[in-house]
């Protein structure tokens, strides 16, 4: 005679289950970000970080790639790029620099995989094709990289 033994499940079945179940859920709603709500998030974050009363930013044009952007700027006289990086739904600046933005090899040099570096490179020389040849000029006038972030101060390496 065959008999089957019904078990209950153990809590740590349970357990295992709930943070499955978690991880899942929560991947699947990843912080989902449209681009034009990405490019919405980085004007203001840049706003927020460089506005002066008497001198206000402008950014644009920013392209994305996946959870990296780069957003060109220009305050007054001065103009250049920011590196961003997204966690969740938050953008974060992690640098700022100039020409040296549209080298792949510059941009994988922060943490940016290649892959990453060379599609955003790409989809950087689409989007300033269409712009003004002073304004390509006064974006690539920013000398070197400025690293920033949560553990870092804006304080220029070099001088722009």
């Amino acid at each position: 005679m065959v008999s089957t033994l019904k078990s209950r499940p153990s809590f740590g079945h349970f357990a295992l289950v709930f943070v499955a179940a978690t991880c899942l859920f929560s991947n699947a709603i990843a912080h989902p970000q449209t681009e034009e709500e990405s490019r919405e998030r980085i004007q203001k974050l840049i706003s927020k970080t460089f506005d002066r009363p008497d001198l206000k930013v402008q950014t644009d044009p920013i392209v994305i790639e996946g959870k990296v952007a780069i957003a060109d700027w220009i305050q007054g006289e001065k103009g250049g790029r920011a590196l961003l990086t997204r966690k969740h739904v938050d953008w974060e600046i992690i640098a700022c620099g100039g020409a040296g933005f549209k080298d792949p090899s510059v941009i994988a040099a922060a943490g940016i995989s290649k892959r990453i570096a060379n599609n955003i490179i790409d989809k950087l020389k689409t989007a300033e094709a269409k712009l003004p040849p002073q304004k390509v000029k006064q974006l690539d006038s920013f000398d070197g990289v400025v690293t920033m972030g949560r553990n870092s101060r804006h304080e220029p390496k070099v001088k722009h």
